[in-house]
């Protein structure tokens, strides 16, 4: 059997408000009710989420699991909900977006400040994933317009080039190596380097170029590109990134230094050309082209 969309309404609920009684007066249920529900759905998928003791509910590591998965399906939901109104009022001028965490600043932000000022009735949705996450849910139609680093071929996706993003070395302006003019192999020694996670798009690209130069890696951390900007500005380590988030004066602190590979990625708008574009999603990749066509194409 599978999960109700109701029964994982339930269970999200009671891991914000930590309580059956509080989450069955959140969703109008009588508590009996509520308890009955849980309980289908822990028959239903297979699993224990909440230990039950004197004291009320307790998560399981499963429970803590599956939250995210949860947390995610509602939000989206939600974002087929405003879709829905949309479509129901016959307003047209609705947008979805969605992008990598670290284009927000830098891709997003400022282009739709613009397609806000062009049409001022529009609403737009906003979402943010992983690279996976954005090329399917455009392939699949859920949002209108995504952001990712690097074409890739695709029958059903069309990509559009933006602009051209360096990795440098992302360093506080008090490390040794901000005097630095350019930052070569035997620097790298000693530091702790903080650097994209496995598998994705950009670290894949350093990996490429450090392979080239027969350099090893071993990162103390792996993580997502805001979170590195953080961990570097926080004194941790340093970084080999994109370097568009130092573009806007984001991180005062930090700066980005030069190195002796050449790394750049791409950056793209990408849309499903299977699927009819709505007028607003057409006017507003026009504006994300114009943008980035009057910018400098090296980041």
């Amino acid at each position: 059997m599978k999960a109700s969309i109701r029964g994982l309404e339930l269970f999200r609920s009671i891991m914000l408000t930590g309580s059956i009684s509080k989450s069955s007066v959140e969703l109008a249920i009588s508590q009996p009710t509520a308890s009955g529900l849980l309980k289908r759905l822990e028959d239903s998928i297979g699993l224990i989420l909440f230990e039950r003791s004197a004291f009320g509910l307790s998560p399981t590591p499963e429970a803590i699991k599956l939250l995210p998965e949860v947390d995610r399906m509602f939000q989206h939901l939600d974002h087929v909900q405003t879709k829905i109104v949309n479509i129901a009022e016959g307003d047209s001028a609705f947008l979805s977006v969605q992008s990598l965490p670290s284009m927000s600043q830098h891709f997003v932000a400022p282009t739709i400040k613009l397609l806000c000022e062009h049409f001022p009735k529009a609403t737009v949705s906003i979402h943010s994933g992983q690279s996976s996450q954005v090329v399917n849910s455009i392939r699949m139609g859920a949002f209108d317009v995504g952001f990712v680093y690097g074409a890739r071929e695709n029958s059903t996706l069309e990509y559009i080039p933006l602009k051209k993003i360096k990795f440098e070395c992302v360093v506080r302006a008090d490390h040794r190596l901000a005097q630095e003019s350019r930052v070569e192999p035997e620097d790298l020694r000693d530091e702790n380097l903080i650097l994209n996670r496995s598998g994705t798009y950009l670290r894949n690209a350093l990996n490429r170029a450090l392979r080239q130069h027969d350099i090893p890696v071993s990162p103390k951390v792996e993580t997502g590109t805001l979170q590195a900007y953080d961990l570097i500005n926080s004194g941790i380590g340093i970084g080999i990134l994109d370097t568009s988030l130092l573009s806007d004066n984001h991180y005062p602190d930090l700066i980005a230094v030069p190195t002796f590979m050449n790394i750049e990625v791409e950056a793209c708008a990408i849309f499903n050309k299977a699927t009819p574009l709505s007028r607003i999603a057409h006017q507003y990749l026009t504006i994300v082209q114009d943008f980035f066509n009057a910018a400098p194409k090296t980041g």
